[in-house]
């Protein structure tokens, strides 16, 4: 993954948000598309569900807090996702010859999205759709037939978007934020995101068709996945390197967070560990993904509005490399107490600890020298650990230990996303760090048996059945 944004040229100019003040929470009055010549676009323009209170976390166990009360923003990369499977081993070595690709898996960036329609061209015509995605047909590759012509399959990817889709769908209520080109790829995005219950809150930077390359488009990746689950990803980030802190301004934060001021900055501050999450009644909490780090003054100026406006934060590590290579930015955020809960997985925590040991080596105990490290800044620290479950620790001594479940992985693509979806809507609903841990396994696992973290809304219904049980079960236990 690039470390740094393309600089922005006098002809790459962002969009900015509607002045108009939103109804409510902030998502009840669409927004109208101003002309594209002028300076504004249409970002939070799709109402969900009327906006309700959340309840605190520390409440008894008597309490009930509905799906619908947990109200989540995410803050990442909103990265268009191109899935090709390839079971069959033998078209797996055409396709990744056609490719140019010598050593598949990992993620590797492009330099534009030109790139990504080169290898699209190179693959063939087997594309999967993502359930809920375009109803586009699979078809088998065949060098007969030009792969121009087949419409590929587009899901809203990112980090965040992962985790605010996962909310979303277990009823809770959700928008993300981030940057996109004008142009069809971030219309489609905006569509699909919407289309999975979540308020999109995306500015826009203005692309020009005559000249290609001239302007960023909207970010893709192009994800081959063979049997098994090995994913092979070529990745261009195009306009969403474009959104700095001066784009986190009032009308974003308005639109994200709605109208309520909450508490002052130093009300949030002072408070202790077990206040509700946010401090207050109708509190909202802000997920960010790792790789806003590489942009630490945009990551600083959304966490320090959340906590303005009495939000809880939570952020997820990404990957090691983001650790190694923004060690210091990430330090930074943490000693100004910006974070309340951190996610990583065994190889972010290693990096964190200075530990060298291979994943499959690193044990529980080794998580628990990651926590006690975490613990220093954030109020709560979970580490998933791939098929051996996860582990979760707060400062009180609270914890939270979950064991993995045996299945047929098809695809790791967005599972621990989905893991911290879950975990996130079971915690601000009050729930222990057991039902947590727990929630976000179930909804881990089904995840990575299924191409590309969509799972069918039928398959999320039975989901959020079983979690529901997972925290009545919590409460009766804890009553």
């Amino acid at each position: 993954r690039p470390t740094g944004g393309r600089a922005q040229s006098a002809s790459c100019m962002v969009s900015r948000l509607s002045a108009s003040p939103p109804v409510g929470r902030g998502f009840t009055a669409p927004l109208r598309r101003r002309p594209s010549s002028g300076s504004l676009a249409a970002t939070a323009d799709q109402a969900p569900a009327a906006p309700v209170a959340l309840r605190p976390a520390s409440m008894t166990a008597d309490d009930s807090v509905d799906a619908r009360e947990v109200l989540l923003v995410g803050l990442g990369d909103p990265v268009s996702d191109i899935l090709v499977r390839l079971d069959d081993p033998s078209l797996a070595a055409r396709v990744f010859d056609a490719c140019g690709i010598s050593e598949p898996g990992g993620c590797v960036p492009v330099d534009s999205d030109e790139d990504i329609k080169s290898l699209l061209a190179a693959c063939g015509e087997q594309w999967i759709t993502g359930a809920g995605a375009l109803e586009t047909p699979s078809r088998s590759f065949s060098e007969d037939v030009p792969s121009q012509g087949v419409e590929p399959a587009y899901c809203p990817g990112g980090s965040a978007a992962n985790v605010a889709k996962g909310v979303a769908n277990l009823g809770g209520d959700a928008a993300f934020v981030g940057m996109i080109g004008r142009d069809d790829i971030g219309a489609r995005y905006r569509e699909l995101l919407r289309s999975q219950k979540v308020t999109p809150v995306l500015l826009e930077v203005d692309v020009d068709d005559d000249e290609p390359g001239a302007t960023p488009r909207s970010a893709q990746c192009l994800s081959l996945v063979e049997k098994g689950g090995q994913r092979t990803m070529r990745t261009y980030l195009g306009a969403s390197l474009e959104m700095g802190a001066s784009h986190f301004d009032e009308n974003v934060e308005r639109l994200a967070f709605g109208d309520d001021d909450g508490p002052g900055e130093s009300n949030a501050k002072s408070k202790s560990d077990d206040a509700a999450p946010g401090g207050r009644d109708r509190a909202s909490l802000l997920h960010v993904e790792g790789y806003t780090l590489y942009r630490p003054d945009l990551a600083r100026a959304a966490m320090t509005a959340a906590k303005r406006r009495g939000a809880l934060v939570s952020l997820d590590l990404a990957s090691f490399e983001v650790v190694r290579n923004c060690r210091s930015q990430l330090c930074s955020l943490l000693d100004e107490g910006l974070v309340d809960l951190l996610f990583c997985n065994e190889d972010e925590a290693a990096e964190l600890i200075g530990e060298t040991r291979a994943p499959d080596a690193f044990a529980r105990e080794d998580a628990g020298r990651a926590m006690e490290w975490m613990l220093r800044y954030v109020r709560v620290a979970t580490v998933s650990l791939g098929a051996r479950g996860c582990v979760s620790v707060d400062r009180r001594g609270s914890r939270g230990v979950s064991p993995g479940v045996r299945c047929a992985v098809v695809d790791t693509t967005g599972a621990g996303d989905s893991f911290t979806a879950a975990f996130l809507w079971a915690y601000l609903r009050g729930g222990s760090l057991q039902a947590c841990c727990a929630c976000g396994c179930a909804v881990g696992t089904a995840v990575v048996q299924v191409l590309g973290a969509e799972l069918t809304a039928s398959r999320w219904g039975e989901l959020r059945g079983d979690l529901e049980t997972v925290l009545r079960r919590d409460r009766e236990a804890r009553g």
